[in-house]
Order: structure tokens, then C-alpha cells, then sequence
């Protein structure tokens, strides 16, 4: 009985959890993260403001680590689309796809992330940095070593994988970033094939663009 009672309140603490980080994404969408109070997400979630406090420090943590499980996703994403048996062209295709997908359903959220990380008051602590830092430096070693496949196939031309990863990387972010400010919204999907067609023309090997 002690052990169900264990596991049941497990399974509360984790829904509970659950729980507050959507109703802090809603308000966060809704009203940005500087003017978001805990009491709003509070409400939100329909808890009390001080059970807030018993699963976040604060308002900074509750936010960074909405944006640390959303890193996360994607980089399981990724992961999938890259460790499929196929070439590194579909390979690449399919991740991308995968990470446009989930970025335009999440575009509130890291809109929001992009707008106001630059402002005076915002504040990154060093270890969530450091986590930031360390999960894209798994998506840059899984970008590369496709291009190390497509190299090894005889697709890709013979470059450092690590600088074609970072260079196809940089590509992506410069895209996504000038969907989430534009103030005219069009599918990020849409800037796929420009995307693929821009990186694999400078990568693949003359007779595979023939």
C-alpha cells in the first residue's frame, strides 16, 4: 500500500507539473514573459500562487524550463528523422521538415523567446546557457555525421562535416528567425525546398545536381 501511495503521489506531483507549464505557455504567449506575473499563470492553471512556488523557483526557472523540454522534443525529433536507413538528402529533408512542423506550432512560445531575450532585464543563468549550449552542440554531432555519410556515399562534396552541419544550421535560423518577427505570416513549411536547394546546391557534387 505504502509503494501505490508512492507512486500515486508521483503521478500527481508529474500531472501537477504538467499542468502549470501549459497554463505558463498560454500566458506567456498571451502576455509576453516581462509582464507575465506567477499569480496569472496561477490562475491559469487553477492552483494556488504558492503551489506554483513548491515545483518553480520562480517565474525566470518556470520559463527557462519550458524552453529547455521544448529543445529537448526537438532534438528527439531530429534524432529519429536522422537515424533512419536512408540518404543523407531524405535524411536531411525529413529532420528539417520535423523541426519547421514543430517550431510553427510552438511559434507563439519561441516568438516570444526571440522578441525579448535581448532586453536589459532579461537575465539567462549560466547552468540553463550551458544546457542550451550542450543540446545544440548533440543536433550540430547529428547533423554531421549524415554529412559524413553523404560524403562516404559519394553525394556530398569532400568538406569538414562540422562546418557543413554549422553552415546548414546557421541556415535554418536565419529562416526561422525571420518568420517568427515578420509581421506578415506565411507557413514556415513553405521555406523548406528553398532552404534544401540553397544548402545541397553548395554541398552536393556536380554530377549530382546533373
Amino acid at each position: 500500500m505504502k509503494a501505490e501511495t508512492i507512486n500515486r503521489k508521483a503521478r500527481e506531483h508529474l500531472a501537477h507539473r504538467e499542468e502549470i507549464l501549459s497554463a505558463a505557455e498560454k500566458v506567456f504567449a498571451a502576455k509576453g514573459f516581462f509582464t507575465t506575473k506567477m499569480n496569472d499563470i496561477a490562475q491559469e492553471a487553477e492552483f494556488g500562487t504558492g503551489t506554483l512556488y513548491k515545483y518553480f523557483k520562480s517565474k525566470e526557472e518556470l520559463f527557462f524550463t519550458l524552453f529547455d523540454e521544448k529543445m529537448e522534443e526537438i532534438n528527439r525529433l531530429v534524432k529519429t528523422e536522422l537515424s533512419q536507413r536512408t540518404p543523407a538528402e531524405e535524411k536531411i529533408k525529413k529532420a528539417l521538415m520535423s523541426l519547421f512542423e514543430f517550431i510553427e506550432k510552438n511559434r507563439d512560445f519561441f516568438r516570444i523567446f526571440i522578441s525579448e531575450q535581448n532586453r536589459s532585464e532579461w537575465t539567462i543563468k549560466e547552468d540553463f546557457r550551458k544546457g542550451i549550449h550542450m543540446k545544440r552542440i548533440t543536433y550540430i554531432n547529428l547533423l554531421a555525421k549524415v554529412m559524413s555519410q553523404g560524403i562516404q556515399e559519394g553525394r556530398f562534396k569532400s568538406m569538414d562535416p562540422m562546418d557543413m552541419a554549422y553552415s546548414l544550421l546557421g541556415m535554418v535560423n536565419s529562416f526561422v528567425f525571420e518568420w517568427l518577427v515578420s509581421q506578415q505570416y506565411y507557413p514556415l513549411i513553405s521555406k523548406l525546398d528553398t532552404v534544401l536547394g540553397i544548402f545541397l546546391g553548395g554541398v552536393q557534387r556536380m554530377e549530382r545536381r546533373q
